[in-house]
């Protein structure tokens, strides 16, 4: 991908989205293929036993916009609790990070917008918005380079509507540093921009978007830090006239989540130290393994240090491109990993390390002898 690429909603046909190539790798093509995941991009996941549910907890809808006691949980967390604080900000509950994102685009966006955002990335951040008619300029950052603040102003156009950031960012683990934040919201500010920013890897909430800038929104959950992807609960802390068009276009989805699962996230939110604390247990010392591994491959891969992700991405230099070497993988070694190709991006591969300290040292074993077999 070139350091900026277009993206229209005529790259497909009318009416029809793109391929999600990331849930087709996942779900469709490697499914039945592998034994051995290294490519989910959250910790370890835990199980029913692990949280404190209630079997007199009622099946019944929950609100559209999520219980308060919920939505009371996630201010807090964002330390938005008084109304200076918090201002006109408002808390919605989603399906997941992803479906906040979604309705953000449903809502936000209308044909001829013009949209920004970066790849390696999340597919649906340029595809969505090209389906609903805005041109998306796509912005191609390397990993562990430094983000390129001149490159984003000159994608500025006047009818540019919303600049869509991940950081700390999934594939490439990299997080912006103060002096890119600021680059990145002076032309936010100079051109009167939307930013949403994918917060899924944040720990630390005061540092969110929504306390550097104005007309911002931040989107996280519960699925990649904590370990409960099943659960399905995210979160836009947001404006208040956004929160209130996302809303409205959720009635029209998915109506409500489910209330069981927003009452085990309330209780998830109330108890988060430990959480954080299973978090830090599995990361800490499964980088330490990732970093090892690098060491001893350096002539194959290149480690992109990762700023608090549980994945890390490794450039490869290889005869293969990423996508073949994946595919290797699958066949000879029945292993999962994420290669760059489903990001928008080329010769580099998504490793999570964030497991059992048994299945990550057989899942390096198992790449470490396909890297050898490259020579």
């Amino acid at each position: 991908m070139p350091a900026t690429s277009s993206v229209a909603a005529a790259a497909v046909p009318a009416g029809r989205i793109a391929t999600y190539t990331i849930q087709e790798w996942l779900f469709d093509h490697a499914q039945g293929r592998y034994d051995l995941d290294l490519a989910e991009s959250g910790v370890q996941f835990q199980h029913l036993r692990d949280l404190p549910l209630d079997g007199a907890w009622e099946l019944d809808y929950s609100l559209d916009r999520g219980t308060p006691e919920l939505r009371a949980q996630v201010t807090a967390l964002y330390g938005l609790t008084d109304d200076a604080a918090r201002g006109d900000r408002d808390v919605m509950i989603a399906h997941g990070a992803q479906e906040a994102l979604y309705l953000l685009y449903r809502s936000l966006l209308s044909p001829g917008d013009h949209v920004v955002a970066t790849a390696p990335g999340w597919q649906q951040a340029w595809e969505v918005p090209a389906h609903i008619g805005c041109e998306v300029s796509v912005l191609d950052r390397r990993p562990g380079t430094p983000f390129d603040t001149e490159a984003l102003a000159r994608a500025i156009r006047p009818e540019t509507r919303i600049l869509i950031l991940n950081s700390p960012g999934n594939p490439s683990g990299c997080s912006l540093t103060e002096q890119e934040w600021e680059g990145v919201l002076r032309v936010a500010r100079d051109h009167g921009l939307w930013v949403v920013n994918d917060e899924e890897y944040l720990l630390d909430f005061s540092a969110s978007i929504v306390h550097r800038y104005e007309r911002s929104v931040s989107v996280s959950g519960l699925s990649k830090v904590y370990g409960l992807p099943a659960l399905r609960i995210g979160w836009a802390v947001a404006p208040a006239e956004l929160i209130e068009g996302m809303v409205n276009y959720k009635r029209y989805t998915t109506v409500s989540n489910s209330l069981a699962w927003e009452r085990a996230a309330t209780m998830v939110l109330a108890d988060r130290r430990r959480h954080l604390s299973r978090y830090h247990g599995l990361v800490e010392p499964g980088l330490a393994q990732l970093r090892q591994f690098a060491d001893a491959h350096r002539d194959v891969v290149e480690l992109v240090e990762p700023h608090g992700t549980p994945f890390a991405w490794f450039h490869l230099n290889s005869p293969f491109s990423s996508a073949e070497f994946a595919e290797r993988l699958l066949e000879r070694r029945r292993m999962l990993v994420m290669p760059a190709e489903v990001f928008g991006a080329r010769q580099g591969l998504r490793i999570s390390f964030a497991r059992p300290h048994e299945v990550l040292v057989e899942g390096l074993r198992r790449l470490s002898a396909e890297l050898g077999d490259l020579g």
